[in-house]
């Protein structure tokens, strides 16, 4: 039998030598659009002291991504060896021995690279690399699966509660009955209420999509002004809201058998189903008016399908239907960052699309994280989450490799905008930091680890917006 301290030591190597990996695509993808490239044309050793003044950022990008390469180089060596003397299975040997076998290839390619300049072969080099990273974490997941004792293994699959058959959750329907009766207290509790039907908690980070994907827009040389920027946020906050009231509406029968949800206003009648309706189609219609009015009609039109998005295919066919509906319906929290763009554009971008797919894969990694931990109240409300259905073991598989995805896809947007060394040192440190979160949650597995991670995914994604907004509006300005 393998020996618990060495496989969790391996498993510490590989999680070294995935983040080092993942190091090098992130520092790579940045010097290739910067002029890091031009910090050293010899190889192996470099010629060139470290640039100083407004260069040292693309020389710090060179010089990590070379650091990077000797680690990752080294980490990975040591892993290759280990494999050996742990014993693990063999897809984990076959993962590690494929990324030990295409390392050399990408140190050859590198060097040809920095020696003879860009070519052709860039684009091989970082397909290499992110190959290697993929490799690594697939073994790193299952390690860290294959670590996980079969008595304490969730089951694969577990049942869905019958709707019929579950006590409904703790109801707030006696709210207010110890609170003053006055006419300014009541008021102040409908408005309360009306507030909580917008979830004001998803506004902020959506709205920073929405200002990251206005950023990215300005690299195109169109400027950003001041009033389409508040127009566009004015608009996109109407339009949470709008999303927000439609989904109380509809799921409020199951809110009332969750624990989570059994204080939302229209479980205990606070606001009545039929003014919460007209109230969410108020909002819809004036963020509708907003953008068309102050913006442009496609970002109005975009910021409406966003709307029909999160309020039908999400709230009425996905979620109560199907498993996949956190990784389908991760397009509505994605369209925030097209209309961002086609607020300052008009029309609809490359970086746009990569800044939507970053959103969209990182949705599920974010999510499952709240899913594992609230699973039991999503099988009491009837709704088949992920971790409801399949188990939190394969949604703790999904948020990991879903993390991979999410990682590539930020280097990939880094590379199509040009983005320099802030975006990537924040995408390298909150992205450690992340997937730190992550393998923690295979060795503690609680569902507060769970909740530390899904917090923790909100960290990475805000710190990469910001560092985005901070490049494109306030760097280029």
């Amino acid at each position: 039998m393998i020996d618990a301290l060495d496989r969790r030591r391996f498993a510490d190597l590989l999680a070294a030598t995935t983040i080092a990996a993942y190091v090098l695509v992130a520092f790579g993808t940045a010097v290739s659009t910067t002029d890091g490239a031009t910090a050293c044309t010899t190889w192996p050793t470099c010629s060139t002291a470290p640039a100083l003044g407004p260069a040292a950022g693309d020389s710090l990008l060179f010089w990590g991504h070379r650091a990077a390469a000797l680690v990752a180089g080294l980490l990975l060596a040591a892993a290759a060896l280990a494999v050996r003397r742990v014993a693990v299975g063999r897809r984990v040997a076959v993962l590690v021995g494929c990324a030990a076998a295409l390392y050399p290839v990408q140190v050859v390619l590198g060097a040809a690279l920095v020696v003879g300049g860009p070519g052709a072969a860039s684009g091989l080099h970082l397909a290499l690399a992110t190959g290697i990273f993929a490799c690594l974490l697939a073994a790193l997941v299952w390690t860290l699966e294959d670590a996980v004792d079969a008595d304490v293994a969730e089951p694969a699959r577990s049942a869905i509660a019958d709707p019929e058959a579950v006590e409904p959750a703790p109801s707030a329907s006696a709210v207010g009955t110890d609170r003053p009766d006055g006419r300014l207290a009541r008021l102040r509790r409908l408005a309360g209420g009306y507030l909580t039907l917008t979830k004001p908690r998803l506004m902020w980070l959506l709205c920073l999509v929405a200002v990251a994907g206005m950023g990215l827009a300005t690299l195109t040389g169109e400027p950003l002004e001041a009033s389409t920027a508040v127009a566009t946020l004015a608009g996109g906050v109407l339009a949470i809201g709008a999303s927000g009231t439609f989904n109380h509406v509809y799921e409020r029968d199951r809110d009332r058998r969750m624990n989570r949800t059994a204080d939302r206003p229209l479980v205990h009648d606070l606001v009545p189903a039929r003014n919460a309706l007209a109230f969410g189609l108020a909002l819809a219609a004036a963020s509708a008016v907003v953008l068309w009015t102050w913006v442009n009609a496609l970002a109005a039109a975009l910021t409406l399908v966003a709307v029909a998005y999160y309020a039908v295919v999400y709230t009425v066919v996905l979620k109560p239907h199907t498993a996949w509906n956190t990784v389908l319906g991760g397009g509505a929290g994605a369209l925030p960052a097209i209309i961002g763009w086609a607020a300052v554009t008009g029309d609809v971008g490359l970086p746009a699309v990569a800044l939507a797919a970053v959103i969209f894969l990182w949705t599920p990694a974010h999510f499952y994280s709240l899913a594992i931990a609230y699973r039991e109240d999503y099988a009491r409300g009837g709704f088949p989450m992920f971790p409801v259905v399949e188990g939190t073991l394969a949604a703790r598989r999904h948020v990991a490799f879903y993390l991979g995805a999410t990682l590539l896809a930020a280097s990939l947007l880094g590379w199509l905008a040009g983005l320099g060394w802030l975006y990537a040192t924040t995408s390298v440190a909150l992205g450690a930091v992340f997937l730190r979160s992550v393998v923690r949650q295979y060795r503690v597995r609680t569902d507060e680890v769970a909740l530390r991670s899904f917090y923790v995914s909100n960290y990475y994604l805000g710190a990469i917006l910001l560092a985005i907004v901070v490049e494109t509006l306030v760097v280029a300005a």
